[in-house]
């Protein structure tokens, strides 16, 4: 029989986030009685240019065509890129199928399904060690080191051969938690045999290897020991280690910690609670008695490290929030700069913290290290490569530049380029008992924006709309007409709104006026036809061709016909 198990990235090969990977296996190579098993259901960043959009999520058409197919779902770790877009999956997905995790991934998980109000989802902690069977797959969770506890990889035995899924991790041999990765279980994976590894791929630019998150700690001594007032640490906010550290100097020193923002409050208490983070309840004081307390008294943990707007921090800095930023606050970046998207925010927010006096330690310009990467260096990929030795691999995790360092790398330490596969964005790998093929995704896949209560609303042609409105303006161009007498009953009326000032504009706008009454007159009489569409097409092109050849600014102009 021909079995086939295809695996389809529904964000997108070449994407760093909104991870999602669907492994569909199809007995003798059809739809039928054929099985659906889901790793990962993540966000991505928008860009500066994506105006007003929130987040992009994964487009899930592939598997919401097939729903009844899916057998379950397999989270690897706990970062909002690989567990940012599960509500609105199961608000699409008209089945509750099974979730399993990690301890930590799953108390994520659960505090995120019920503040979306998204119930009935059995969500089941397994553990490394297990063997879960999950229709005709069986999966064993993998532990390896990441910037997050409880980070997992996959090892998938399938029909037509195992597989070992390798997201997000690097081999950090002395982990805050004291658990290193399973490198003698990836081992006995490869000895068992495996036909394909998706591997992680961000790291693959870098020479060596990434440094332990141990390294940070005298970071965090010297900043938070030296400091004269207040001190504000800025990191993701589901990254327990750094959040630890950072508590750990401030009882040092005598520094209670008061914790800012909804997503931070809730990613310390529940690693607190779960035994992830070693603190104590007198540690922590809230924002009312922090206020209270002299400036070198109080450090602030607080969400908004990669500039996102709307964070708390990003509050603080536009008079949002309850706290101000005092001059001598410092404010420590301990956050990564590699996630697309979110450079431009980030730079803003630095700006805006420096003039309102206060001392920003970023990585640009600290000589101390303030962020490790939790994505391995190329001397880890290649470990992970000899330690799985398998039959071909495929990089995710990475930008496609990345992708192909990766590949590079691979060919270095022996493999084929046979072996190899730099899958485009809407690729389909294929593979079945002898080798790898491919095919391209139909449809293929779209942009899905979360736009305020929004959802896959906002296309590219909303985007292009914003983005001219932002830049050149618009331009309203109101015409009233007598149907019965066919004409004009008063010169037009326009009215721009980021485009020119009217009050020192005025003859420029009649003459828009007066050439829209013309290109009105000519279609609505010479043509002899009620075609609005057709009229305000023609008005829309005259002036925008008018504009551009006058001011060489090309501003949204909408010709608005109103009937009397």
């Amino acid at each position: 029989m021909n079995d086939l198990l295809k695996i389809v990235s529904l964000g997108g090969f070449g994407e760093v986030t909104q991870n999602m990977f669907v492994y569909h296996y199809l007995p003798g190579g059809r739809e039928e009685n054929d099985q659906i098993l889901i790793i990962d259901v993540g966000v991505g960043f928008p860009g500066g240019d994506a105006l007003g959009v929130d987040m992009i999520i994964p487009d899930f058409t592939y598997v919401l065509r097939r729903q009844e197919k899916v057998v379950g779902i397999l989270l690897t770790h706990g970062h909002e890129d690989h567990i940012g877009a599960l509500p609105f999956f199961l608000t699409k997905f008209k089945r509750r199928v099974p979730i399993f995790t990690g301890r930590l991934t799953k108390g994520l998980v659960e505090e995120k399904l019920a503040e979306f109000g998204v119930g009935g989802v059995k969500v089941q902690e397994i553990k490394p060690g297990d063997r879960v069977r999950i229709g005709v797959f069986e999966a064993e969770p993998v532990r390896v080191t990441h910037s997050i506890p409880d980070t997992y990889h996959y090892f998938l035995r399938t029909p037509v051969g195992n597989f070992y899924h390798g997201s997000d991790f690097k081999f950090d041999p002395h982990p805050l938690d004291n658990k290193p990765s399973q490198l003698a279980r990836i081992a006995r994976f490869g000895d068992e045999g495996i036909l394909g590894l998706l591997s992680d791929s961000l790291g693959s630019e870098r020479e060596g290897v990434s440094p332990s998150e141990r390294e940070l700690a005298s970071m965090f001594a010297t900043q938070i020991k030296t400091a004269k007032g207040r001190v504000f640490v800025t990191a993701i906010s589901s990254n327990i280690y750094r959040w630890q550290q950072a508590i750990t100097v401030s009882r040092e020193v005598g520094r209670k910690v008061c914790l800012v923002g909804m997503s931070v409050e809730r990613n310390v208490k529940l690693a607190q609670k779960l035994g992830y983070l070693q603190v104590r309840d007198q540690d922590f004081v809230d924002p009312r008695r922090a206020k209270k307390l002299a400036d070198r008294q109080v450090t602030f943990l607080i969400g908004g490290s990669l500039g996102q707007v709307g964070s708390s921090l990003y509050k603080v800095i536009s008079g949002q929030h309850r706290l101000h930023i005092k001059s001598h606050d410092r404010i420590i970046f301990s956050s990564p700069d590699y996630i697309p998207g979110t450079s431009r925010g980030l730079y803003i927010m630095i700006d805006n913290l420096i003039k309102a006096g206060a001392e920003v330690i970023y990585h640009e310009v600290e000589n101390e290290r303030l962020h490790v990467s939790g994505h391995g260096a190329r001397r880890e990929l290649a470990l992970l490569l000899e330690l799985a030795r398998p039959k071909y691999a495929v990089p995710i995790g990475g930008s496609f530049r990345q992708a192909r360092q990766y590949l590079q790398l691979a060919r270095e330490i022996g493999y084929q380029e046979r072996q190899l596969l730099l899958p485009h964005e809407s690729t389909v790998l294929v593979y079945n008992r002898f080798g790898l093929t491919t095919e391209e995704l139909k449809p293929p896949l779209r942009q899905v924006f979360v736009d305020g209560l929004g959802v896959g609303d906002v296309g590219k042609i909303v985007l292009r709309d914003r983005r001219v409105l932002a830049k050149e303006g618009v331009l309203a161009l109101v015409m009233i007409y007598d149907g019965r007498q066919r004409k004009l009953i008063q010169p037009v009326a326009v009215m721009s709104r980021g485009f020119v000032y009217e009050k020192e504009n005025r003859d420029f706008l009649r003459a828009i006026g007066n050439l829209a009454s013309q290109i009105f007159h000519k279609v609505y009489h010479a043509e002899a036809m009620e075609d609005f569409a057709l009229v305000e097409q023609r008005v829309q092109a005259a002036v925008e061709e008018y504009i551009y050849r006058e001011t060489g600014r090309q501003p949204m102009v909408l010709p608005l016909l109103m009937k009397v």
